[in-house]
C-alpha cells in the first residue's frame, strides 16, 4: 500500500473511529461529501489547507494523519543545487525541497529578470514569497501588491494572479507552496493552471 492510499485509509479508520460519517464531517469542515469521499478513496489529494480542516474535524492533528515521523529528513546544501531554467517561461529556479510521499511543502528560489509580465496562474493551495532582492509585484484578483527585499506575502494560489518586476531590475524570491511550482522537467507544474 503506497503513503498516499495510507493516508486516505487513515482519515478514514480516524473517522469511523470518532462513529463520524461523512455528512458530518462535511458540516464541520465545509467540504463536499464528495470530495471527502474521494479522498479516503485515495481519488483526491487533499490540499495542506483541507487537511488541516479534516483533522481538526477528526480531533486529531495533520502529522497525526501523516505519520510525520515517517518522512525522510533531507538537507539542501547551496553548493549542490543547480540553478534551472524555467521552459516556456522567463526566469530560472533553485529546488530547495525533494520529493518524497505525503508531502505538502514546495520551495523553490526564484530568479526573475527585469521586465517579467508572468501568465495569470490559478491552482488550489496556498503560497508564501519572501523577497530575497529587488521589487516584485503580485497582481492577485486585480489588486498589486509591490514587495520590495525583505517583505513576504501570503495568499490563497485559487485566486488568479501574475508576477511583474520592474523594467530596470531583476528579483530573487524565496517561494513556499502546498503545490508545485515546476515539475521535473523544468516547466511551471502541470497542475497549475494559466492564461495569456
Amino acid at each position: 500500500m503506497t503513503d498516499q492510499m495510507k493516508l486516505g485509509k487513515r482519515i478514514r479508520d480516524a473517522r469511523r473511529q470518532r462513529r463520524l460519517t461523512l455528512e458530518r464531517v462535511a458540516a464541520i469542515t465545509r467540504l463536499s461529501v464528495g470530495f471527502l469521499s474521494q479522498v479516503e478513496r485515495n481519488i483526491t489529494k487533499p490540499s495542506l489547507a483541507s487537511l488541516a480542516q479534516i483533522a481538526q474535524a477528526l480531533e486529531t492533528t495533520v502529522s497525526g494523519l501523516l505519520q510525520e515521523s515517517d518522512l525522510p529528513i533531507s538537507v539542501s546544501r547551496r553548493e549542490g543545487r543547480i540553478a534551472h531554467q524555467i521552459k516556456d517561461e522567463a526566469g530560472c529556479y533553485e529546488r530547495l525541497s525533494t520529493s518524497f510521499p505525503n508531502q505538502l511543502l514546495s520551495a523553490v528560489k526564484l530568479f526573475f529578470p527585469s521586465a517579467l509580465r508572468s501568465k495569470v496562474f490559478s491552482y488550489d493551495g496556498e503560497m508564501i514569497v519572501y523577497v530575497l532582492n529587488g521589487t516584485v509585484r503580485y497582481v492577485i484578483d486585480g489588486v498589486i501588491y509591490e514587495l520590495q527585499s525583505g517583505d513576504s506575502l501570503h495568499f490563497s494560489t485559487s485566486k488568479p494572479h501574475r508576477v511583474t518586476t520592474p523594467a530596470d531590475a531583476t528579483a530573487e524570491v524565496l517561494v513556499l507552496s502546498t503545490q508545485p511550482v515546476v515539475d521535473d522537467g523544468h516547466r511551471v507544474a502541470q497542475n497549475i493552471h494559466f492564461e495569456d
